[in-house]
């Protein structure tokens, strides 16, 4: 994982400064067929997962990963949040709108939910931040759980 890299490099690069905590997350959306969609390569795929989200409940997955140091030695804690959101039906004419206006190219499953996709977000169940690409809640539960950890040191 990319985290594991950063954490590393700042560690043992002069340039850099020494971290004593990086964290590192990465989401994916897995259909209801258990594709796993990340972002979309051209315009033709994003049409292929916007057909498999399209009035189907879907599930995003957020890895997360946090290295800190303790007593010298190098600890790593990590967690998997899931969201289910489900999208109403949409017409073929919005769905292309939305391809044409470009949002979806950057983003894994090929839609942004703080953008102009929340338009299409008929329920969500769980962390809305999961699905926007960090799960804030239980990221805070795990650096406060860090933090008296490294505070008894």
């Amino acid at each position: 994982m990319k985290a594991t890299e950063v954490f590393d490099r700042c560690q043992e690069d002069p340039q850099l400064p020494k971290a004593d905590v990086v964290i590192g997350a990465d989401t994916i959306v897995v259909a209801d067929d258990d594709s796993v969609l990340e972002k979309p390569r051209d315009k033709a795929h994003a049409q292929e997962m916007m057909d498999l989200l399209n009035g189907k409940t879907h599930h995003v997955l957020t890895g997360v990963q946090i290295f800190y140091k303790l007593k010298g030695k190098v600890e790593r804690v990590g967690f998997v949040e899931r969201t289910n959101v489900t999208f109403s039906t949409l017409e073929p004419e919005i769905i292309q709108a939305y391809i044409e206006s470009g949002e979806p190219f950057d983003k894994a499953g090929g839609y942004g939910i703080q953008g102009e996709a929340s338009l299409f977000v008929e329920s969500i169940q769980g962390d809305y931040w999961n699905v926007v690409g960090l799960p804030k809640n239980h990221l805070f539960r795990e650096l406060t759980k860090i933090a008296h950890i490294l505070s008894n040191e």
